[in-house]
């Protein structure tokens, strides 16, 4: 319960009530950015044994960007995050870019399972490293991208940098809690060594809760001086990368991925 509150109180349980459609819209919904060679990536479906799909990379080891879908999510899903067209296109749009992407499932199902969709993201980071050499990604240039409700996974990952993350990306996520634990705000602000470099991308038309919050988490990044990027996109709802078609969408996720080149 206590973590149920903690969540309600960013937000993000109104944006879904102004949006009750968002899983079929993002299980049809493809990243408003396009580049050259996207309809020609190679990808390696569900690796075992955490299931993960892995785009590019093609010739030498390549940064690796892993992609980490909001939520909750519905557990009875027949289209899992993975294989919405959302993510599927992230992937082809990154890969493309001269990047490999990865994407995978967590199991963020309620609010009390955030504990057990940190320890997944925190498994697959490990993994990728591990495996890096069979992978073709470098293992010490990677960078977390989290997307909405997904926000709170990155909270250890801010804490206390592991090696090999460089850079960590946040679209419109939900980046404070009640409970300090899972508040990146919090654990951006009590991180006693290295800070990966962060870039937030924020909608000008989302929940006023939700933008307060990722306010809060930059406010305590500068802090700790560390290397913050902000991007809004003031005429944007929640999810612009997907729903919001125009120029300062495009704009952001150019700089976005040029933001990660140059981190990774």
């Amino acid at each position: 319960m206590e973590l149920e509150q903690a969540y309600s109180e960013v937000g993000l349980e109104q944006v879904r009530r102004e949006d009750p459609d968002w899983v079929t819209r993002a299980a049809r919904a493809h990243v408003h950015y396009r580049v050259a060679g996207m309809d020609g990536v190679a990808v390696r479906r569900n690796i075992e044994p955490l299931g993960f799909d892995l785009y590019g990379p093609a010739g030498t080891p390549a940064p690796c960007v892993i992609l980490i879908h909001g939520g909750p999510v519905p557990g009875n899903l027949l289209t899992t995050p993975k294989e919405w067209g959302w993510f599927q296109s992230y992937g082809r749009l990154l890969a493309a870019s001269g990047l490999a992407a990865v994407m995978f499932n967590h199991r963020f199902f309620a609010p009390d399972m955030l504990p057990e969709a940190i320890a997944d993201v925190q498994g697959l980071f490990r993994y990728v490293r591990e495996h890096s050499e069979e992978l073709n990604v470098d293992r010490d240039r990677v960078c977390l991208w989290v997307f909405s409700g997904g926000g709170p996974i990155i909270s250890p990952f801010l804490r206390e940098t592991p090696d090999g993350l460089r850079c960590v990306v946040a679209y419109y996520a939900a980046l404070d809690a009640a409970v300090a634990e899972f508040s990146p705000a919090v654990q951006v602000s009590e991180n006693a060594g290295r800070l990966p470099a962060l870039l937030i991308a924020r909608a000008g038309l989302d929940n006023p809760q939700l933008n307060e919050a990722m306010d809060l988490f930059v406010q305590n990044a500068l802090k700790k001086n560390a290397c913050v990027d902000v991007l809004n996109h003031a005429n944007g709802q929640h999810g612009f990368d997907c729903r919001d078609d125009d120029a300062r969408t495009r704009d952001i996720l150019r700089r976005t991925i040029e933001f990660i080149h140059t981190y990774t």
